[in-house]
């Protein structure tokens, strides 16, 4: 009579063994949240949260790595010199410009039109907002012809001093080598006031246009009651409308600085990428800096001149933030989102960038 050892080893059932701590990984743990209050949070987070971490981490360097040689250009010691000069002369054009786009609105007696003007005065400018109405107001009604003639010469010179020193450094960050003459340079500051002009005023006189429209159709929709809930509502269109106006023409004003400022030929599919980034960070960089504006305390240093530092500061700012928007451009980093691209297919003979259909011209 044969006994289980007489069976060959290889026929042997394997013993069955008591269940492990294996057996029990997917069970609940109940200890876990008092494990989590004693060891602290580090425990409590989220089960994955390091692969997410880890990341976002790598999408942080990416970012770095693309915006790092731009954010490096801000710190260029002749960057900062163009800045300031165009600071300088923004303050010198800024009033004349906005008195002529009140003159301009007066002769077609648009008075809606005059009070957006000064809507946009205590929005966009970061201080001294009812010292310039006053004075614009001033200006506007006791204008002579010799003011009107003085005031566009101030503009003529002040174009220049804002966009020769941002010509020469658009041009060194394009690579450009050679730039304009004075006469040249001073033709493409007049052209480019004018179309920044006639684009600043459309908006301006959409603005009011859009802004009375939504008045008399939520007065007449809304009873004349409720005036408390008219008064806010009323704010509320005024800034929506405001910035749906503003916002574009901002763009479109950047993207013509980006497109005919350089001396050379520049891509304006290549270009527009970065006037809408830079002009949705112009709107960011106005809120941000009326935000900082407080903790600057210009008043407690300057006094007096605190209005034209804060101006000179608000200019330079701005002069960055427009030759970085430029270098990216440049260094093609700036493109379109995935979900707004369009196959743009060019007719044939016309040239999707400027001076494109000259011989040499840069790709």
């Amino acid at each position: 009579m044969s006994s289980s050892s007489d069976k060959p080893a290889g026929d042997a059932a394997a013993p069955l063994e008591a269940p492990g701590p294996a057996a029990t990984l997917h069970e609940p743990d109940t200890a876990a949240p008092e494990r989590a209050g004693a060891a602290g949070w580090f425990v409590a987070l989220p089960e994955g949260w390091r692969p997410r971490a880890r990341l976002l981490w790598a999408q942080t360097r990416a970012a770095g790595k693309l915006l790092g040689p731009s954010a490096r250009l801000l710190f260029q010691i002749e960057n900062h010199t163009y800045a300031y000069s165009v600071a300088a002369s923004v303050i010198l054009a800024f009033l004349p410009f906005l008195l002529l786009l009140v003159t301009v609105a007066g002769l077609l007696r648009s008075p809606a039109t005059v009070q957006v003007i000064h809507q946009l005065v205590y929005d966009y400018v970061p201080a001294g907002q009812s010292l310039i109405v006053r004075d614009l107001n001033y200006l506007a009604h006791h204008h002579t012809h010799a003011v009107q003639a003085f005031s566009l010469l101030m503009l003529a010179i002040s174009s220049t001093g804002v966009f020769l020193p941002l010509e020469v450094a658009l041009n060194g960050i394009w690579g450009f080598r050679k730039n304009r003459s004075y006469l040249r340079n001073q033709a493409i500051s007049l052209g480019l006031v004018a179309a920044c002009g006639a684009l600043a005023y459309i908006s301006i006189a959409l603005a009011a246009w859009g802004q009375g429209l939504a008045y008399h159709l939520l007065h007449f929709l809304l009873p004349a009651a409720w005036t408390g809930l008219l008064h806010y509502s009323d704010q509320a269109i005024a800034w929506l409308v405001m910035r749906l106006c503003v916002v574009p023409a901002t763009i479109f004003g950047f993207f013509l600085i980006y497109w005919w400022l350089p001396n050379g030929p520049v891509s304006a599919v290549r270009v527009f990428p970065a006037a809408l980034y830079t002009g949705l960070l112009a709107e960011i960089f106005r809120t941000g800096f009326r935000w900082l504006l407080p903790l600057l305390d210009f008043h407690a240093v300057y006094a007096g001149f605190a209005l034209p530092v804060t101006l000179i500061v608000w200019g330079f700012a701005g002069a960055l933030l427009l030759l970085f928007g430029a270098s990216l451009s440049e260094r093609g980093v700036a493109r379109m989102p995935a979900h707004l691209r369009m196959n743009l297919h060019w007719p044939p003979g016309l040239p999707h960038r400027r001076g494109a259909d000259k011989p040499g011209a840069y790709s």
